[in-house]
């Protein structure tokens, strides 16, 4: 009996046909990468071409929150390619458990919304509609931000640092509305998830979702900037559009 033997390069190409993404195997979503995690508990698998608005549950926070809003979409932007824009709309947060009007990530200042001292809160919401073009999507949400956060020397005596970690705070809160969850991990091993236990930038910062707080950039410019190891966080947010 003969056996039929292929020469190197049609063996290479046999093994790309098989190895090829898209050709061979179809492509699947990506939930969790070093420094990031998608909000999967949340029902958040990805993130929606369609535009995305933030608006205020106030007047009062409209002033206090539009200067970090509109930094915070100016990046979601940027990374994500969905527009995110500032509005100057005045809704009130529906009832828990329920949902804003698609696509609205409405944004509050509240004393110690949650009852404890120093503590914000995201709720979110995802698409759960057959035929959805947006099926599994972040949906929209809203947050409150402790106004504790203003009060002098808040998170840092340093003026530089507290006011970074400030645009921190909310930068977090929204990230849980956009479908990012905490990236904390079992990093040394024993067997235990521990508050600030997530992987670092190369320059030492814990990303701005670890929890409890206090992660991200803590420079005059890089405060309320989702870290360089959670903007692919963001990307795979949108690659797993339709994937989920």
């Amino acid at each position: 009996m003969r056996v039929a033997r292929l020469t190197l390069p049609a063996l290479v190409a046999a093994l790309l046909l098989i190895l090829a993404p898209g050709r061979a195997m179809a492509a699947t979503p990506v939930y969790s990468g070093t420094g990031w995690q998608i909000a999967t508990k949340d029902g958040i698998h990805s993130l929606s071409p369609k535009a995305y608005t933030f608006t205020f549950t106030d007047t009062s926070s409209r002033t206090r929150l539009t200067p970090y809003a509109t930094a915070i979409a100016s990046q979601l932007t940027s990374v994500t390619g969905t527009q995110f824009t500032v509005s100057t709309t005045i809704e009130t947060p529906p009832a828990v458990g329920s949902c804003p009007p698609e696509h609205h990530l409405i944004l509050g200042v509240k004393y110690r919304p949650t009852g404890t001292k120093g503590m914000s809160r995201a709720w979110n919401c995802y698409t759960n509609r057959p035929g959805s073009e947006d099926y599994r999507a972040a949906w929209g949400g809203w947050t409150w931000i402790d106004s504790e956060y203003w009060y002098a020397s808040w998170f840092s005596t340093n003026s530089t640092v507290n006011t970074a970690q400030v645009k921190n705070a909310i930068t977090h809160e929204v990230g849980h509305l956009v479908g990012l969850d905490h990236p904390n991990t079992d990093l040394d091993g024993d067997g235990v998830v521990e508050d600030y236990e997530c992987a670092r930038t190369a320059h030492g910062y814990l990303p701005v979702m670890c929890a409890p707080g206090l992660g991200g950039y803590t420079t005059a410019s890089g405060g309320g900037q989702f870290t360089s190891i959670e903007t692919p966080g963001l990307r795979q947010l949108v690659a797993n559009y339709g994937l989920g």
